[in-house]
């Protein structure tokens, strides 16, 4: 007898749930009004990409608007992140920070329908009810605060529009009803990877999100018969019957045919070459023991899925003393150990599991949240941070599905109907308060960096940017108590020594404003990224001009 996912969740109108949905999603709505914050000043209001340069050199620059072909390029290329950026500037002639808020709330809105309609087309007619309240809970999810309310955050809403439009298109062209149809779907689906990966790097995952989908849903093969068919031991005589499985070879071929040509492409732009980062970028990747670098990223992995669970801890950046590296003994190797285990058991569940609608779901889970999340692993290459929500808006989608899943099988394990909805009611609730609380912190910087202090205090880059801000602001003595702590946590910030240095100047305390433009010079020369990035000019101290460097931005 086939096994059936039984779930006492109350069923829900399918008229009715896109809607619910898409007020649920609004959970961000009051950042509508928001500034430009943080990085969204370098890429865009700073960017000449997005009001100047002839349209064609959008294709040459990186995110920032640096020359891809320079060695200092961060090689984030995302052209289309940018043109969205361009048209609105275009039709506006002018940077209205309010215009770009209100279409990342609007595609945010989409991407929760998407959502909805992808796990339907994952789950079939019978998982309705669980695609319904998994979309539910993705629509409000907090960690999405960075991405919807943080205009740079663009980037991860175009990537996921185009990413769910490209499965939407496979799930297409696998059913089409002629080959004609099926090409033209195959065409429209590259059309939407390539689209996806010109947002954000991440989109080109989507590949292997179809893949499994069409082994593991479409085509009901599941790890177990992997195992079976390359041990060669029992073998399921269907498993080898090419005939039958000629269409997903092929599918399959083509799948890796094109991310073959995609990752050729996007490594020929970048010039074959990798961006170099610098310690307080990504620490762990530094370390010389392979075994504590290794331990140290398992750590964060810990903290993005924690994050994903109990989404409290949110901050604008996590480098600069964030997170402590692992050199020693440290408990938190202990998290680590307690995460593998449950990591572990979930994947040995879907291998020795029961060939049933659950395995399949959670298998479609487990890959939502695992692959768009690769790029940012350091498995692969190193990133350059060392913890970004915005990273996680993809794979959070995984994330609400096992989440309910689980719930549903809770439910009907222990027939505790009442309280599973209750549960996942206050749940809907908690996240909907924190998500609205979140996104009015992002509406400008003085309450975004000011949060941070909660969850960073040791983060030196937090420090400042609130002495940043409270310059700006016109407070010089918070302003230089801060960039003091800062340099206290960091005694080589040279971008801190630099603007307090500034601020000296000004309070005409000149021999100390000296000896940190030379310490601040001596330290950001050698360090050639940063030295591109904040060129240095002359400025007259009295008939003596020194060297220091221009005004740092928020970094």
């Amino acid at each position: 007898m086939k096994s059936k996912i039984n779930t006492y969740l109350p069923a829900v109108s399918p008229s009715l749930s896109p809607w619910i949905i898409v007020i649920l999603s609004l959970c961000f709505v009051n950042s509508y009004n928001g500034d430009f914050v943080f990085d969204d000043t370098e890429a865009i209001v700073n960017n000449v990409d997005v009001h100047k340069t002839p349209f064609w050199d959008i294709f040459q620059n990186d995110f920032w608007g640096t020359k891809l072909s320079h060695k200092q390029s961060h090689k984030s290329y995302r052209p289309f992140t940018i043109l969205s950026f361009r048209l609105q500037f275009w039709l506006r002639q002018d940077l209205v920070s309010q215009d770009y808020h209100i279409i990342n709330i609007i595609l945010h809105s989409m991407i929760c329908l998407l959502t909805l309609f992808i796990y339907n087309i994952f789950l079939g007619p019978e998982g309705q009810n669980i695609s319904f309240y998994a979309a539910a809970l993705f629509a409000v999810h907090p960690i999405h605060t960075e991405a919807v309310s943080g205009i740079v955050g663009r980037a991860e809403l175009l990537c996921g529009l185009f990413t769910w439009l490209s499965i939407l298109l496979y799930n297409h062209m696998i059913y089409a009803k002629n080959i004609l149809h099926a090409w033209v779907a195959m065409f429209s689906f590259t059309i939407c990877i390539t689209a996806a990966m010109l947002c954000k790097e991440t989109g080109i995952t989507a590949i292997g999100i179809c893949a499994i989908y069409d082994i593991v849903i479409v085509n009901k093969i599941y790890p177990i018969d992997v195992i079976n068919f390359f041990s060669f031991k029992h073998v399921d005589k269907n498993l080898n019957n090419c005939i039958k499985y000629k269409n997903i070879l092929l599918r399959l071929a083509a799948l890796i045919f094109i991310a073959i040509i995609l990752l050729l492409l996007r490594f020929s732009i970048m010039g074959f070459s990798i961006p170099k980062f610098q310690s307080v970028d990504n620490p762990a990747s530094f370390m010389d023991n392979v075994l504590l670098r290794i331990l140290n990223y398992n750590y964060i992995y810990c903290l993005n899925i924690w994050l994903l669970i109990c989404p409290i801890w949110l901050c604008f950046d996590w480098s600069m003393g964030c997170i402590s590296l692992i050199t020693s003994y440290d408990y938190r190797t202990f998290v680590v150990i307690i995460f593998w285990f449950m990591f572990g058991t979930l994947i040995m569940y879907t291998v020795i599991s029961h060939k049933n609608k659950t395995l399949r779901y959670v298998i479609m889970g487990l890959t939502i949240l695992i692959c768009p999340f690769l790029p940012a692993s350091n498995i692969f290459f190193n990133v350059g941070f060392v913890l970004a929500e915005r990273v996680l808006y993809i794979p959070s989608a995984g994330y609400c599905l096992l989440v309910v899943i689980g719930l549903q099988k809770f439910s009907a394990r222990f027939s505790l109907p009442k309280t599973s909805l209750s549960a996942y009611t206050m749940l809907i609730v908690l996240l909907f308060i924190r998500s609205w609380i979140r996104s009015t912190q992002w509406k400008n910087e003085k309450l975004l960096f000011q949060s941070a202090l909660d969850v960073c205090p040791l983060n030196a880059k937090v420090h400042y940017n609130i002495a940043k801000n409270a310059a700006d602001a016109g407070n010089i003595d918070l302003a230089k108590l801060e960039y003091q702590e800062a340099l206290r946590l960091n005694p080589k910030y040279a971008q801190a020594m630099n603007n307090l240095g500034n601020l000296l100047k000004d309070d005409v305390q000149l021999l100390k404003a000296v000896s940190l433009f030379k310490q601040a010079v001596n330290i950001q020369i050698p360090r050639s990224r940063e030295f591109e990035r904040t060129p240095i000019y002359e400025h007259g101290l009295g008939r003596k001009p020194i060297r220091v460097l221009k005004k740092s931005r928020s970094w």
